[in-house]
């Protein structure tokens, strides 16, 4: 386990941790006869497939894996084999290609998984986005500069509008978890020069999802917004290398996360931000605070 103490930048635990460790390890989770969708989860080395394999180790007995590229047999394979590793039964695993910002492309893959899912979700993780060129806002091209926002919050606003009435169908039917958790970024609290785009959607993605949760928790939702932590994925192949390298965290400690939050209903903590490189346990003990005094959404002090 690799732990820091706080050095401030958004910091709400005393620790900071770049890699996984005991008290989020998908050992501990049971998802047994859950099923589970993750966008952006082509890579190996990436916070989608990273997810998908907490949930896998975790027990989910199926998944959903997608990507713009499409997602390899091969990662269905380790996907199956992480699951048998770690004493679980082998999930279904189904692959699906998808454009999460056009909305006839989610139906599409809404329409493949439900087939083999019986058209039951309990668990439906955005992670899928995209990060224009970090260069000042008049060099940008106007059509990548554009595609974050069509990717980052259309196609969230696409991804909820298809599967948000299975989630809550499944919560008042099944006794599901009913769980939405929308990956963001640090980067949405602050502002530096470049990445304007892809730093004010996700923004723009921390009060929607407040949104989302007062419109439906009522009926069961449990809305959620995580920052990964700083993780030198392929989506940051478009800013410097110099930056690039700075970046501390592994995919694992978001995956973990993910699944930890995914795997029980935590009504005191939906519609929040978390940080997946928060110390969980001592975010834990900090619940009454959080919830007394309203904390971890985005306001503006005046």
């Amino acid at each position: 386990m690799e732990a820091r103490h706080k050095h401030g930048g958004g910091d709400f635990t005393a620790t900071r941790h770049s890699t996984t460790y005991d008290y989020i390890s998908p050992s501990k989770l049971d998802l047994v006869g859950k099923h589970v969708l993750i966008t952006g989860a082509a890579w190996e080395d990436g916070i989608g497939y990273a997810t998908a394999t907490a949930f896998a180790r975790a027990g989910a007995t199926a998944i959903a894996v997608a990507d713009l590229h499409g997602v390899s047999d091969e990662l269905s394979t380790r996907l199956k084999q992480a699951a048998t590793q770690a004493g679980r039964a082998e999930p279904i695993v189904v692959c699906c290609t998808v454009d999460i910002s056009k909305l006839d492309s989610v139906q599409a893959m809404h329409d493949i998984v439900s087939r083999a899912f019986d058209a039951r979700f309990d668990v439906v993780v955005n992670n899928a986005a995209h990060m224009e060129p970090y260069v000042p806002f008049l060099e940008t091209d106007a059509d990548v500069y554009w595609r974050s926002y069509e990717v980052n919050v259309q196609g969230l606003f696409n991804m909820a509008r298809v599967f948000l009435p299975l989630l809550l169908s499944i919560n008042t039917t099944h006794n599901g978890l009913c769980t939405m958790i929308n990956v963001a970024s640090s980067g949405a609290l602050t502002a530096r020069p470049g990445s304007g785009s892809y730093r004010s959607s996700k923004l723009a993605i921390l009060r929607w999802t407040e949104t989302l949760q007062l419109e439906y928790g009522n009926k069961g939702l449990l809305a959620f917004c995580v920052n990964p932590g700083a993780i030198k994925t392929k989506i940051t192949e478009t800013a410097p290398e110099e930056v690039r390298n700075r970046f501390p965290d592994r995919p694992e400690v978001a995956g973990d996360t993910i699944a930890w939050l995914g795997a029980e209903r935590r009504e005191w903590l939906a519609g929040r931000y978390v940080s997946c490189t928060w110390d969980i346990e001592e975010l834990v003990s900090k619940k009454d605070e959080i919830v007394g005094q309203d904390k971890l959404k985005m306001r503006m002090a005046f």
